[in-house]
């Protein structure tokens, strides 16, 4: 049965400069001259150097828009402060939090996300998503606090929700070993026919996927020990591509499956090399819901 995973620590160091950052700054050039001698903390922040590290300054950049937009928008001092506070703190370097969520719906949710893409350093996989979903989630906190209706909230967490889907993306698989698969598909002897009774599986996996009921799929490839290793490993990622391929001819979007093999490393039912046994000519399939 699916259990929700908990993702761990890894070791990826690839930081992704997206079109997110060129928007950020295009937003601010346009109150660059403007002056705010009313809210000190803002004014500090537009004078600061780029933080270090990258992460802090497009944080810091994310805080200073938002006081920006409360400061020229809205007259807001006091928000256009709260925000100016934090990217100050981002832009020295310091750690900053995501607000503690309050009782609107969703925001609790939204609060443990955060620090799931936090502890699993999503702040150098990605770090302009990152800084975009924080401050997505802290407007929409604050916006919570000054007693907003739900259709002036709306902007912040679909800001946040936007920028949480990819970055789900990121984050690590967890270790197999940890979850047990919702659904088995065995396969023939040296075949990567997708079984014929497979149908009915593939069914509910795509009415669940229509119905927004799933987020993403692991589909998992393994063989018996009739063979040479790397052919068998070959072998089981033929048969994890071929199920990927029925799910995606039958609705279910590429993008949300990630397919994996293993070849003989992973038996259902140890035996000697050269044995076959049908119950480790198979596919997993694991659903994150």
């Amino acid at each position: 049965m699916y259990r929700i995973m908990k993702a761990s620590k890894h070791s990826r160091r690839v930081v992704r400069l997206l079109p997110a950052i060129a928007v950020m700054a295009a937003s601010l050039f346009a109150a660059a001259c403007a002056t705010y001698p009313d809210v000190d903390e803002l004014e500090q922040l537009k004078r600061r150097e780029p933080a270090k590290p990258f992460y802090h300054e497009l944080l810091a950049l994310q805080y200073e828009q938002l006081a920006v937009t409360e400061a020229d928008f809205r007259g807001n001092r006091e928000a256009a402060r709260f925000y100016a506070v934090k990217g100050n703190k981002a832009a020295d370097g310091e750690d900053v939090p995501p607000e503690s969520p309050t009782d609107a719906s969703g925001q609790r949710e939204a609060h443990e996300r955060l620090i799931t893409y936090r502890d699993n350093e999503l702040d150098i996989v990605a770090p302009a998503l990152l800084a975009r979903a924080q401050g997505s989630y802290d407007c929409w906190v604050e916006e919570s606090r000054q007693g907003r209706p739900e259709l002036e909230l709306a902007p912040c967490r679909d800001g946040f929700e936007l920028a949480a889907a990819s970055l789900d993306r990121e984050l690590p698989p967890v270790p197999l070993g940890e979850l047990s698969p919702d659904y088995t598909l065995f396969f023939d002897a040296a075949s990567i026919k997708v079984p014929d009774d497979a149908a009915a599986v593939l069914d509910e996996i795509v009415a669940a996927v229509e119905a927004g009921q799933i987020k993403g799929l692991r589909i998992v490839g393994h063989s018996d020990r009739v063979g040479d290793g790397q052919a068998n490993l070959r072998l089981s990622d033929e048969r994890a591509r071929s199920v990927v391929a029925a799910l995606e001819t039958a609705g279910v979007p590429r993008q949300i499956m990630r397919k994996e093999a293993f070849g003989e490393t992973e038996l259902l039912v140890e035996t000697p090399d050269g044995v076959p046994e049908a119950k480790n000519r198979r596919v997993e399939i694991y659903l994150d819901r």
